[in-house]
């Protein structure tokens, strides 16, 4: 795990920040532990703090009928969530909850004002990252649109793999159904599928991506 000030020259919103500033930024941050499916707020909530992963991933998703749930985001360390409900002061538009055990550094609201209102480059950063956001947002209209599942699920691999050729599963079944925009069964289904096509090998975890041509056949 980063030292404090080491993660926080690397969180996208601080960077180019000089030493001084980032001081004065650690010594407002209150570093708490959540517990995997621990809530941080609700979708609904009042505004209450900006967040920061110092260790662990976070995700952001809404609950529709029944109780289905879709993930928005998943950010992991170093990235930071909730930070238009401090600017517009409207409630969240989402819930936020960890997705393994993770600790979050906060900044309390009135804090987080404070340090807008010394340091006017910080609102120009915060406008790159939600427009960074704004972009991947989109993408998932469109891909929850106009993607099949098969495709969404070849797509969620493709990203997560990079370079490699094995990668391991960010979660559950469930998990990746509700970052997809689907159920588990159907994920489960998919994934049997690629299987007996010879588009990848599972052994735990872990998926293994044999040929990425076959993946959205």
């Amino acid at each position: 795990m980063l030292p404090v000030p080491q993660l926080l020259r690397g969180v996208p919103i601080f960077r180019g920040l000089d030493d001084a500033t980032l001081e004065e930024i650690r010594a407002r941050c209150q570093e708490k532990i959540y517990r995997r499916n621990e809530v941080l707020f609700f979708e609904g909530d009042a505004p209450k703090a900006f967040f920061l992963v110092r260790q662990g991933a976070l995700k952001i998703y809404r609950t529709g009928e029944g109780g289905r749930e879709q993930i928005l985001e998943i950010e992991g360390s170093g990235h930071s969530v909730a930070e238009l409900p401090l600017f517009d002061g409207l409630p969240y538009p989402a819930s936020c909850a960890a997705m393994e055990d993770s600790v979050v550094l906060a900044i309390p609201a009135r804090d987080f004002h404070a340090l807008v209102e010394r340091f006017p480059a910080l609102p120009r950063t915060i406008i790159a990252v939600l427009s960074q956001r704004l972009r991947r947002m989109v993408a998932l209209v469109h891909e929850l649109s106009l993607v099949d599942v098969r495709g969404r699920l070849a797509d969620l691999l493709v990203e997560l793999a990079g370079d490699r050729s094995v990668i391991e599963l960010p979660g559950t079944n469930q998990e990746i159904a509700a970052r997809i925009g689907t159920v588990r069964e159907i994920v489960s289904r998919t994934f049997s599928r690629m299987i007996q096509q010879g588009a990848i090998r599972i052994e735990g975890r872990n998926v293994h991506i044999l040929d990425r041509s076959r993946l959205k056949a």
